[in-house]
């Protein structure tokens, strides 16, 4: 194991740079084709079924796209998908320039999102291969941490860059940004993976239609990954409408301003940099399991106070500890689906996980806003609370409660 530090390693810095470049544009398309819609529409509904489209593209490139990663070279596929994203994107401010075209913003948000999800799924598997599996935890550590600042700061700097040249402006520079992505990882060295495509592989049609089960068998055979993405499934149908319920509470039930909305959100992003920068070493001194439980028992513990309180500054500061639990589960979760996968599979057990964790999550944020909106939000918060310290309570009797679940092998 290497004694040099991660910020020293030029490979992995170049990559590290390029990843969050990647995210800056993500962000921006968050903010800004919602609001290129809503300028040539004046629909919410049309700025509705946008979102779904890009959520159809990136759900369906997570049944097959393990399959592809697993089956090509890694680093291609990174440059590839950014590439594509950049003339994707450039596509919009170009026909605008021209004429406005609604049905093209549909067409590049829903391919965009394929792209986008590839990405993902391989940017998460290319990490061992750049830094050593004994080094994923502090990789991912920086990687997270980078990553939550561009997306706090993306929507923001979007915003203003709408505001003040123009909506299709802020398109532009995010498809700059992935267009210096991609020249970024050309100077980016990979391990090589192998078997890539060995001649006992079945053949890339066969891959793509069992990519996903192959995945998802692999989850299911390991002890600890089985509990995981059972329980993580379970608290993420309960977590993607949170930010709308919250929002929700501090501006009806606490009848704040749009101002202090911000502020309380803002404590949560605060909260996942804190948690990302210090996941490696929480992870490191008190091991897997003391860290995953205590971070879901932070967010089962967090829930009761947005549900229970009526002050701004502790919803504040709930909304804090609730994004640092998460972020710190998350990113043990994902370190360890990194230290116990094989690299050729971990393709496809990276996009079953996924597909399978957001399965229920638009069925949940429906369900938890509807519920707020008849009920009012401190009941679902509750609700929210008492899920998540039911898992814990579950977790400690299950193999996630040891230090290093990764020794562990698969039945």
């Amino acid at each position: 194991m290497s004694s040099e530090s991660l910020t020293r390693d030029r490979n992995f810095v170049v990559f590290w740079g390029t990843q969050t470049l990647s995210v800056l544009g993500d962000s921006f398309s968050v903010i800004a084709f919602p609001l290129l819609m809503l300028e040539a529409t004046g629909s919410l509904v049309q700025m509705g079924l946008l979102t779904s489209v890009m959520a159809v593209g990136s759900l369906s490139m997570g049944l097959v796209g393990g399959a592809v990663v697993d089956r090509f070279d890694r680093r291609r596929l990174l440059i590839a998908c950014d590439v594509a994203r950049l003339l994707l994107f450039a596509a919009v401010p170009v026909c605008w320039a021209l004429e406005p075209q609604v049905w093209l913003l549909f067409v590049v948000a829903g391919v965009a999102s394929v792209f986008g999800q590839l990405f993902q799924i391989t940017y998460i598997t290319a990490v061992p291969t750049i830094v050593g599996r004994e080094r994923v935890a502090e990789a991912n550590s920086k990687l997270q941490a980078t990553a939550s600042l561009a997306s706090i700061g993306g929507p923001a700097l979007a915003g203003l860059i709408a505001s003040t040249v123009g909506v299709t402006a802020a398109i532009a520079i995010d498809a700059a940004t992935f267009g210096v992505s991609a020249l970024g990882l050309l100077a980016v060295r990979l391990s090589r993976v192998a078997p890539a495509a060995s001649v006992d592989r079945p053949g890339l049609g066969r891959d793509l239609r069992t990519g996903f089960v192959t995945g998802a068998r692999f989850l299911w055979r390991h002890p600890v990954l089985r509990v995981l993405t059972i329980s993580l499934t379970i608290t993420t149908f309960v977590t993607y409408g949170l930010t709308d319920v919250i929002i929700y509470q501090v501006r009806h039930g606490l009848g704040e301003s749009e101002d202090v909305v911000g502020y309380v959100m803002a404590a949560g992003g605060a909260g996942t940099c804190l948690a990302a920068v210090l996941s490696a070493r929480l992870r490191r001194t008190f091991g897997f399991g003391a860290c995953w439980i205590s971070a879901m028992t932070l967010c089962g513990l967090a829930g009761v106070a947005l549900a229970l309180n009526r002050d701004a500054v502790v919803m504040g500061a709930a909304v804090f500890v609730f994004w640092f639990g998460l972020m710190l589960a998350a990113v043990c979760s994902m370190s360890l689906r990194q230290l116990v996968t094989p690299d050729a599979l971990l393709g496809r057990v990276t996009a079953a996980f996924w597909t399978i964790h957001y399965s229920l999550a638009p069925l949940g944020a429906a369900v938890l806003t509807a519920a707020a909106d008849r009920f009012g939000a401190s009941g679902p918060l509750l609700a929210v609370a008492v899920i998540y310290l039911a898992v814990v309570g579950a977790a400690v009797f299950t193999p996630i409660r040891e230090r290093n679940p990764e020794d562990r092998p698969v039945s």
